[in-house]
């Protein structure tokens, strides 16, 4: 804060009080200076909220300056039928009027702050109150302090406004308001338009402003004097301040700072008062003899001054203006004079690392040594905090040529900022733990006096009754007087009291000379080695007491005013700019030594005072502002330290990727061979484990310090924000990991299976790692990594499905839209790309018996063991994803099947299909031409049918594929989760059996009331019950209904022709049990074609798939006819016993996949044939 807004009570400038002091004289000053606070609070809060689109050009047009009071309907007329910048206005309109009001109310409240202001010190200039009078209020030191903090921190709320928000964009921000709201006559409209009037300055000078210092720290503002020239204040109050300031101490601070060098750091809160008020009477600035006075008292070794927490300004552009007051400066800053300053300062960090160094290490830090040398400790950490506060306060100077020397000194010094940073810490650390020691100390200090003065009591006791035997035993006499004086002794250190420090101190110090005489007295030199022993007792036991009383003595220097000196000579406020500048450089420290992590806390409680400094007068008034503004502040702080530990997250996450542990997995095998045991306890592994687990605990311990240290300070849970992180993190690695995973645009045999055993050990690895975490960490690390790894599985799903309706809409055929998969970025868009290829039925059989698809020189493909390391990679969850994103691939196969059937079913086609269906009569019957019924059927069906067969075979794909998925979900579940499986398979035949009840109960009550049916209960539980059927893989995908529609005309018919018309291409292979290939050519795969067909007769009335079967009967019994009754040369038939044996295999396979009753088949079927095939 700027100023004595440092100290939280009045009477003194400590900047650690809580604001329960004395009341002051004058409560309307500490009003204004608690109003003043929670101004520039919620100035920093608007600022760093300003509405994107006063950022965004786009929106000049609808967005005016003060011009626009002048003429507003020439301005309004450039919106007025413009239809795209209505709709800008209207958009700043529904987005920003929250913020554009809240700004209208900072202005209006800043205006209101200055007039009453302005009406207080007319009347106590005037004297209309013989109680406020200028002379009362600068004669009391409480109200002479709010007196000028009043007046400065409203001039401090001037310059940060225009250093925050510009003025163009306040004038924008104020004209857009009274827009909306119809406000132009609003009480001091006219001083909210000056308030916000953009600052024009009088000189085109620039100066090379370092970019960050510009950003968020140092405030370049070319003439403030004209800013604050807006609100004048009377000019025999700021005057009287300002002699005020330069002949007293106004918070009190000298005190402590003893050593004459550290003075200006000692009147570094006045000098921030100086600062503004000079722009308030700007003729000292011209006076060169008082500006001298005035640089020697405040200014000699700095330029750089902290104006209000972490800002601050340069008073070499902010007195560009002023000829003397920049000759006063120069005259002290010379080139010469700041590098020798500079380098002085460098060299004290360097030695004073050192001393910190040898004292924070082996232990030397106790609290016996504090007690000894808490004032030499005082004064080495009052040594560092000024030169850290020299140093970094003029590295962001915005005068270019003093800051490359500041630079360029600091290089050569070797005193850069990463040897800054190491020394703030170490600072940190050392005024932490002495200030915890110290305070151990005062709290126990009534405790330690009374042991103390026990433990010599008793040694009075003890030597009275010694030396009065041995000197009356050496002296031949007994000795009276030495025992009475002993006794009196011992009555004045019993009367010592803690409470009278002054008294108690002359008495001990008396104590201690009179025992340095009897020790002189006791000395006597004998030649008898008795009386030798006895002299070294006598002072062994006279020195202890004297270590006793000097401990007494030190314990009674103990006191809350060496405290209070501690907490003013280690604030460091205005290095709170640097922290987010640091983070970098601390982020990589950590990244290289995470014991950095255990002084972390120590780091931001040295900026404490950040969030108590700007509440302090609030808080002292008592004003209602006191949960907001401290809310504000305490935000920033902890999302500032959010900010700095952003690292921890991806250190830990990253901490087993080091040499390849993430790549493996460190779960144990249920058997391992002698010879392979050494190779399996993978001793180089586990010590990079232990590594990075002990790693892991010293970051865990530095994050507990954090939350326990900062517990009740700032709203903020570290374990939770450490979880949100680590999350963040996790997800971010697996959608690299699993989204770049199969890179490849084709597969090859057997690289799948590869792959997928790859991102296994990888997934197995990383649960590892989080179960790691949660034993370290105290999280629920497993379920972390199963809800992010479920998440993301969903995340691809969603996109992957969105793609897929994208793609039916735009591609014509099926074949083209699982091609189309091949341009999709997900991981399971690029998984079913693969599976897809290795599965394709023109380039591989699938074999039944062998559960797999096979390529043409007999190598697997795909097989069950693809989908036991898939579900080992993505689990149930993923599989179930994967099943649902194939059953959206049959919905779209079958639908294009439905429209390539329906387009070639045309007249002619269906009159030959009629009239065929007229010479072959019923079904179970033979017809009367036999087999020459189908022979213009079969050639029209080997023509027009192949997009058909190749629409089949999709959907025959995708069914087999569902069905292996369907089947790990099974076993999954018997194994895993056998309780629900079993349960889920109850209730399901449960419901099965009573469907008939259950169907009508349901709609019954559905008539009888108004309830709509999705929200009836029991359909809710028949969905929650197919969803877990889902889970359970329960559902036959080859019993499902994927689309409902009318089918076409003669589908039985269509679909036996085109089965008759594709059995020439195949022959039985009876060693494989399927329908291979006749020929090397490459054909469409027999399996899928069926299961394709079956599916798609499935989708309509059971009648349309019995028809099928029976007409398919009819044809095998034709040929059965053919081949083993008369055979007619004339009929073009190779081998009618290989038709019968292909079309009553087809017939079987079709019947045993598509679950045909059994009656049904053997109508069909005759028994030997079935006997024949099953041999």
């Amino acid at each position: 804060m700027a100023s004595s807004s440092d100290s939280s009570q009045p009477n003194r400038g400590d900047g650690d009080g809580d604001g329960d002091g004395s009341s002051p004289l004058h409560p309307e000053l500490l009003q204004f200076c608690s109003r003043a606070q929670t101004l520039i609070s919620e100035l920093f809060l608007l600022s760093d909220r300003i509405p994107s689109e006063f950022l965004d050009r786009r929106f000049d047009p609808v967005l005016f300056d003060l011009r626009y009071l002048d003429s507003p309907g020439a301005f309004e007329s450039r919106i007025e039928g413009n239809a795209a910048l209505e709709a800008l206005e209207d958009q700043v309109r529904e987005s920003c009027s929250e913020f554009l009001k809240r700004f209208f109310l900072l202005a209006n409240g800043a205006v209101l702050y200055y007039l009453e202001l302005l009406r207080y010190l007319d009347s106590m200039q005037e004297g209309l109150s013989l109680q406020c009078t200028l002379d009362s209020v600068l004669d009391d030191e409480c109200s002479r302090q709010l007196l000028t903090e009043s007046i400065q921190l409203f001039g401090c709320f001037l310059l940060l406004v225009e250093h925050r928000i510009g003025g163009l964009l306040r004038e924008k921000l104020l004209v857009t308001h009274l827009r909306f709201s119809r406000c132009f006559n609003s009480p001091n409209i006219k001083h909210i338009c000056s308030f916000c009037r953009m600052h024009r300055a009088a000189s085109d000078m620039k100066y090379d402003v370092n970019p960050f210092s510009l950003r968020s720290t140092t405030i370049y503002i070319e003439n403030p004097e004209d800013i604050l020239a807006r609100f004048p204040f009377p000019k025999l109050v700021v005057d009287a301040i300002i002699c005020a300031l330069r002949n007293a101490d106004l918070y009190d601070q000298i005190r402590h700072y003893p050593d004459p060098q550290h003075r200006s750091m000692a009147l570094s809160l006045q000098s921030r008062c100086m600062y503004v008020l000079l722009f308030y009477s700007p003729e000292f600035l011209h006076d060169g003899f008082i500006m001298r006075e005035i640089v020697d008292r405040f200014f000699k070794d700095h330029w750089v001054v902290p104006l209000f927490l972490h800002h601050a300004v340069d008073l070499f552009v902010s007195w560009d203006a002023f000829k003397e007051a920049k000759s006063s400066l120069s005259s002290c800053h010379s080139p010469t004079l700041v590098r020798d300053c500079c380098q002085n300062h460098c060299k004290k960090v360097r030695h004073l690392s050192s001393e910190i160094e040898l004292i924070l290490s082996n232990g030397v830090l106790t609290k016996d040594y504090v007690l000894d040398r808490f004032q030499n400790l005082f004064s080495l950490v009052r040594d560092c905090n000024v030169a850290l506060r020299w140093l970094l306060l003029h590295r962001i100077c915005i005068d270019r040529k003093l800051r490359e020397i500041v630079t360029s000194v600091g290089i050569a010094e070797q005193v850069d900022e990463d040897c800054l940073l190491a020394f703030l810490l170490r600072t940190s650390q050392l005024e932490f733990q002495l200030k915890q020691l110290f305070v151990e100390l005062l709290e126990n200090k009534e405790s330690f006096w009374h042991e103390k003065k026990h433990c010599v009591s008793r040694c009075i006791e003890e030597l009275s009754g010694y030396l009065s035997r041995s000197w009356a035993s050496s002296c031949k006499i007994k000795n009276e007087n030495l025992k009475d004086w002993f006794e009196k002794l011992s009555v004045e250190v019993y009367s010592l009291d803690h409470k009278q420090p002054g008294i108690s101190g002359r008495i001990v110090y008396r104590i201690i000379s009179a025992l340095k005489d009897i020790l002189k007295l006791h000395q006597v030199r004998s030649l008898s080695p008795l009386m030798i022993e006895e002299n070294l007792q006598v002072k062994k036991s006279l020195l202890e007491m004297e270590k006793h009383l000097q401990d007494m003595i030190k314990a009674n220097s103990l006191s809350n005013d060496s405290l209070l000196t501690f907490s003013v000579i280690t604030d460091a406020t205005y290095a709170w700019g640097y922290v987010s500048r640091l983070g970098g450089l601390l982020g990589r420290m950590i990244e290289g030594d995470p014991s950095v992590m255990r002084i972390l806390h120590m780091f931001f409680l040295k900026f404490k005072k950040w969030m108590d400094v700007p509440l302090s007068r609030i808080a002292q008034s008592q004003s209602a502002d006191l949960q907001c503004t401290s809310n504000y502040y305490f935000s920033q702080f902890a999302a500032q330290i959010c900010s700095t530990l952003d690292i921890v997250p991806g250190l830990l996450l990253g901490l087993f990727k080091e040499d390849g542990i993430h790549d493996r997995s460190f779960y144990l095998a249920n058997r391992v061979d002698k010879e392979k045991l050494q190779e399996f306890m993978q001793m180089d592994l586990l010590l990079k484990s232990g590594r990075a687990a002990n790693k892991i605990c010293v970051i865990s311990q530095g994050i507990m310090v954090i939350s326990r240290n900062f517990l009740g300070l700032i709203n903020m849970d570290l374990k939770d924000w450490l979880v949100e992180q680590i999350i963040k993190g996790l997800k971010m690695q697996i959608q690299n990991k699993l989204n770049s995973f199969f890179l490849s645009s084709s597969v090859s045999r057997g690289t799948l299976e590869i792959d997928m055993r790859m991102l296994s050990t990888y997934i197995q690895s990383q649960m590892q790692m989080m179960e790691i975490l949660q034993d370290l960490l105290h999280i629920n690390g497993r379920s972390i990594w199963e809800e992010v790894l479920a998440n993301f599985l969903k995340e691809s799903a969603r996109n992957e499905h969105s793609e897929l309706i994208k793609q039916k809409r735009d591609v014509e055929f099926s074949s083209a839209l699982l091609n189309s998969i091949s341009k999709s970025k997900t991981f399971f868009g690029n998984l079913l790309i693969q599976v897809l290829q290795l599965t394709d039925p023109s380039r591989s059989m699938f074999i039944e018996p062998m559960s797999g698809w096979f390529d043409a020189e007999g190598n697997e493909l795909l097989g069950l063991l693809f989908f036991d390391v898939l579900d080992s990679c993505i689990g149930q969850a993923g599989l179930c994803i994967l099943d649902s994103l194939l059953c959206i691939l049959v919905k779209n196969s079958l639908e294009h099947a439905l429209s390539c059937l329906n387009s070639r079913l045309d007249c002619r086609i269906l009159e030959e299909l009629r009239k065929m269906d007229g010479n072959l009569g019923p079904a179970p019957s033979l017809p009367l031409l036999g087999w020459t019924s189908y022979k213009s059927m079969i050639k029209m069906g080997n023509e027009s049918m192949d997009p058909l067969v190749s629409c089949f075979a999709t959907t025959g794909q995708l069914q087999l594929l569902r069905c292996f998925v369907a089947f790990k979900l099974r076993s999954s579940s018997k194994i895993k989760v056998g309780s629900i499986y079993s349960a889920v398979e109850g209730l399901n035949a449960s419901i099965y059996v009573n469907r008939d009840k259950t169907i009508e109960a349901l709609f019954s009550k559905q008539e009888n009331t108004d309830q709509k049916m999705e929200d009836n209960p029991f359909v809710g539980l028949l969905q929650a019950l197919n969803r877990m059927q889902k889970f359970c893989g329960i559902l036959s995908p080859l019993q499902t209904n994927y689309i409902l529609k009318e089918p076409p005309t003669l589908v039985a018919r269509s679909a036996s022709i085109l089965s008759i018309s594709q059995l020439s291409r195949y022959v039985l292979d009876t060693h494989l049990g399927t329908l291979t290939s006749k020929t090397n050519k490459s054909i469409t795969d027999f399996s899928p074609v069926v299961i394709g067909l079956g599916t798609f007769l499935k989708q309509f009335h059971p009648s349309h798939a019995t028809q099928y079967i029976q007409y398919m009967g009819q044809y095998v019994r034709i040929t059965a006819e053919l081949a083993y009754g008369v055979y007619d040369p004339q009929i073009l038939l190779d081998d009618p016993a290989s038709e019968v044996l292909k079309s009553a295999f087809w017939l079987m396979y079709f019947c045993r996949f598509m679950g045909a009753p059994k009656s049904l088949v053997d109508s069909c079927l005759p028994p030997s044939l079935v006997a024949m095939l099953q041999m």
